[in-house]
């Protein structure tokens, strides 16, 4: 009788994972809203992990963990601002468009409690190069801002911005309001994105901005406009400077995944954000995590060069309660042009990702090629 009961607590050690103990081991390592949508022979894990840039590194840190607890094929659908992508198959990360049945059961399960309080660190970094009394000019802050979720797909984002280091304008060195918004995202419609935002951003805007993408994920083409209402403000200690909104911008553009190399060809066009009317060019190359893209635009305020590039900030995740998390930020984004005199095919930083930099690494060819599948 004894060795009969021996046997069962084995077979109960080794016995699968529950969905909802799927859910609260994923969330202790740090995912969020976690749900397990559990069908015949597959568990369909919804989860949002905010550290990493890729999903493939998110889905492959839950395959990691995962891959001995369960008997059942996992397909994962990872989410972006509270709102799920589509499916990726583990194992071989193939793309699949939301199913009606798997938007109504993130409907009813969503959970906005789901999400830990987060502080993030990130850096404000300007710089001009090659003024004649002053060759190497830079403005440095450190932000700390949070993002806090108000309904579905609808977040807050604030923050304090701290002056590090300024000999590039007037500005003086007293801790302001970092970029702050209101930010709406959805998926709608299946490779249909939307994103809406008011507020301040960065670049010293504040107004309204739009951004729609037809980006279907398993597709080398994507398809975007931006648009938006935007106006000068100037924030110093104890006194606040703001123009009206009068600086209206609307880009279109269109992206193709090239055959090799993970780089992505773009062109866009339209009036930028000081009213100078043309087109530019951009190649961008994916390196895991990392983004290192080459520039070119002209328009009827001149002609301009350049290079950007966007990474995850090390060390990542610094401190972590059921709660709380501080971290460095997912993305750091920078971008520098040349130009003689007046700004040429101008934009902004919003404070989080604009929709084709986040949308970029949803793509099947790119999470593919990361686990050497393309």
């Amino acid at each position: 009788m004894k060795k009969i009961w021996i046997k069962i607590v084995l077979l109960l050690s080794l016995s699968p994972l529950t969905a909802q103990e799927i859910g609260q081991n994923l969330f202790k390592a740090g995912f969020e809203n976690v749900q397990v949508l559990e069908e015949a022979d597959t568990l369909k894990v919804f989860f949002e992990y905010r550290e990493f840039r890729s999903p493939y590194h998110s889905m492959r840190y839950a395959g990691l963990m995962l891959q001995d607890e369960t008997e059942k094929a996992l397909v994962w659908i990872p989410m972006h601002h509270n709102r799920p992508i589509g499916n990726y198959v583990a194992g071989s990360d193939r793309f699949f468009q939301l199913s009606q049945a798997e938007r109504e059961f993130y409907r009813s399960n969503n959970s906005l409690s789901s999400y830990r309080f987060h502080f993030r660190i990130n850096p404000d970094f300007s710089a001009r190069f090659g003024y004649y009394s002053d060759p190497f000019q830079i403005k440095f802050n450190v932000v700390l801002d949070s993002r806090i979720y108000l309904a579905p797909g609808l977040s807050l984002q604030t923050g304090i911005s701290i002056p590090v280091r300024n000999n590039l304008d007037a500005q003086d060195t007293s801790p302001r309001l970092a970029p702050s918004m209101i930010h709406y995202f959805t998926q709608p419609v299946n490779s249909h994105f939307l994103a809406a935002s008011i507020g301040s951003f960065y670049y010293d805007r504040y107004g309204f901005d739009l951004q729609y993408r037809y980006a279907p994920l398993d597709s080398r083409w994507s398809f975007g406009l931006e648009t938006g209402l935007t106006g000068f403000y100037w924030m110093n200690a104890g006194s606040f400077y703001s123009e009206e909104l009068d600086a209206f911008h609307a880009v279109a553009d269109m992206e193709y995944r090239l055959l090799f190399e993970n780089l992505t060809g773009k062109f866009s066009a339209g009036q930028f954000l000081f009213g100078d009317k043309g087109a530019r060019v951009d190649l961008i190359r994916q390196y895991g995590t990392v983004d290192i893209g080459l520039h070119v635009a002209a328009t009827d305020a001149g002609v301009t060069g350049g290079f950007q590039f966007a990474f995850s900030l090390w060390p990542g995740t610094i401190f972590r309660t059921k709660k709380l998390e501080l971290r460095t930020s997912e993305e750091f984004r920078w971008e520098y042009s040349y130009n003689n005199e007046d700004p040429v095919a101008r934009s902004y930083r919003l404070g989080m990702p604009r929709l084709d930099d986040v949308l970029r690494q949803y793509n099947e060819l790119f999470v593919q090629s990361l686990d050497g599948r393309h």
